[in-house]
């Protein structure tokens, strides 16, 4: 893999994504994620540490959480999310969010600097994984909890539905998928919680919404969604917290 042209390819298809987002908006996906951090990644005395959010995109984790008075870090590796979240940060008045243009295998952070680490859907695009694996670590201080969502491995997917997320993946540079036991390995930390998401009916309501054009079903999706989250086979993807040592 050449791993400069991987990169140039990411930031080209993402600076192109986040180009159209003209104002910030929060969807219901959106607002069940932050709900998991606010419940069970956040402890009492949040608003004295601070969380690092990794790729950042639509930046909504970095907003919602700067929101709740925290100091916030995002960073991201495309020009075009940071500029965005510039502009929401200002309109907004978000004075305790930070923002960095980096790539997520090397963040010009100190050692142990931050008390949360979020990261949605960025691990599966990275080359370096390992090297990118302990950069996160070093950031993250003693008794840290670093929260991870990556897709699921096909394994546990409905067979029906390979062919879409196999396109999926290749149109948005994913290099692999995961599950419990790679991702308990590879990070080598205790785990304190554990989430499966995008359910059949989820994935099902998604696309018929997207047929309809019509938002209307997304809160029950998510509810619906939510009572399967204990259940591996037939999620598509995974949520991960950790506890540093």
């Amino acid at each position: 893999m050449n791993v400069t042209t991987h990169f140039k390819k990411q930031i080209k298809y993402f600076d192109k994504e986040f180009s159209s987002m003209q104002q910030y908006e929060l969807s219901e996906w959106q607002k069940s994620y932050i709900d998991k951090i606010k419940q069970y990644v956040l402890d009492k005395d949040f608003k004295k540490k601070t969380l690092l959010d990794i790729g950042t995109g639509s930046g909504y984790i970095a907003v919602e959480i700067a929101r709740l008075g925290m100091h916030v870090i995002a960073c991201d590796l495309s020009p075009q999310a940071i500029e965005n979240l510039q502009k929401y940060k200002k309109k907004l008045k978000l004075k305790n969010l930070d923002l960095i243009i980096c790539n997520a295998e090397k963040i010009p952070l100190r050692n142990g600097s931050v008390d949360y680490i979020v990261c949605n859907a960025l691990l599966e695009h990275i080359p370096h994984e390992k090297k990118t694996i302990a950069e996160w670590k070093r950031l993250l201080n003693k008794k840290g909890k670093l929260f991870i969502t990556v897709p699921l491995s096909l394994t546990y997917v409905w067979p029906f539905l390979w062919p879409i997320n196999m396109v999926h993946d290749k149109n948005l540079g994913h290099l692999r998928r995961y599950d419990y036991g790679s991702l308990k390995n590879k990070f080598n930390l205790p785990i304190e919680k554990v989430f499966y998401t995008g359910h059949l009916v989820k994935v099902v309501g998604v696309i018929f919404s997207m047929i309809l054009r019509t938002k209307k079903m997304d809160n029950w999706l998510e509810r619906a969604d939510r009572l399967t989250e204990n259940f591996e086979y037939g999620a598509n993807n995974i949520s991960i917290l950790f506890k540093n040592k």
